[in-house]
């Protein structure tokens, strides 16, 4: 009888424990799998705490390759396939570290990256959308950095420019520079400045060609550009950066900043 008691004891508490999930999080090692990021799948190899439909969920381990083809792991936690909560992102060949939280497969908010035998790269505080970004600044409001002095005056989108018609949309950003420097210099080329996407990271450079299809249209030689010559000490104003985006892509959620600028100096939030 006494057996008998302890045997419907243990049975009753087994029945509880599996309704409570006594067995914890389900778990897997190796599993080869493709996660779709918010930035493009990703296959690899996931070892961790999953959900009754096999996508990392918890905490775990997924290894991949970049698209250079080099070692790239993130362990941290996840949330139904996606990085999100504390985590870290490795690149072992690169010596390169990355961590903090992470929001939609990016890290946002406070984190740091570290670079071995590159102390100039390390970087800790604010990142947006994965990437490194100092508090933004509003249209009309001076940044300075390399030597430049610039403000966004101006933000205008447009289908065409001149005999050339955008992909999506035409961003066009008017800009007032001043040469700070001891040197002669042109305000904006080499790709000097960029757009990046707040909500995703994507950026998106300057389009040359379409700055050039304007600039003949608008028969504006005597005025300024992008590839003008700026001595020491002098302003321009009313430079237009023409960059070709995605039709629908919302203006407000654009930062205007020089592309090896991230961390650096402060972006400027486009508005129209």
């Amino acid at each position: 009888m006494k057996c008998q008691k302890i045997i419907s004891v243990m049975l009753t508490l087994c029945i509880v424990l599996i309704i409570a999930g006594c067995g914890g999080p389900k778990k897997v090692s190796d599993l080869n799998i493709t996660l779709d990021l918010s930035y493009g799948s990703r296959s690899g190899t996931y070892t961790g705490e999953v959900n009754d439909q096999n996508l990392p969920n918890g905490k775990g381990k997924f290894t991949t390759k970049n698209n250079d083809g080099k070692t790239w792991i993130y362990e941290g936690e996840f949330k139904n396939g996606h990085f999100e909560g504390k985590g870290k992102e490795t690149w072992p060949e690169l010596g390169q570290v990355k961590e903090g939280t992470y929001t939609n497969d990016l890290l946002t908010g406070q984190g740091k990256i570290t670079v071995a035998n590159k102390p100039e790269k390390n970087y800790e505080g604010n990142f947006v959308a994965g990437a490194p970004m100092l508090d933004s600044v509003g249209m009309n409001e001076p940044v300075s950095y390399a030597d430049w002095e610039y403000s966004a005056t101006k933000v205008e989108t447009q289908n065409s420019a001149g005999n050339r018609q955008a992909n999506g949309k035409y961003v066009i950003v008017y800009i007032n520079d001043k040469n700070n420097g001891n040197s002669t210099r042109k305000p904006a080329d080499d790709n000097f400045f960029l757009l990046f996407n707040k909500t995703n990271g994507t950026t998106y450079k300057m389009d040359m060609d379409a700055s050039l299809a304007l600039r003949l249209t608008e028969k504006q030689w005597q005025q300024p550009w992008n590839l003008s010559d700026v001595n020491p000490g002098n302003s321009v104003s009313n430079i237009k950066i023409v960059f070709d985006v995605p039709a629908d892509i919302d203006i407000n959620n654009l930062y205007f900043l020089p592309r090896k600028a991230f961390g650096k100096a402060a972006p400027i939030q486009l508005q129209q």
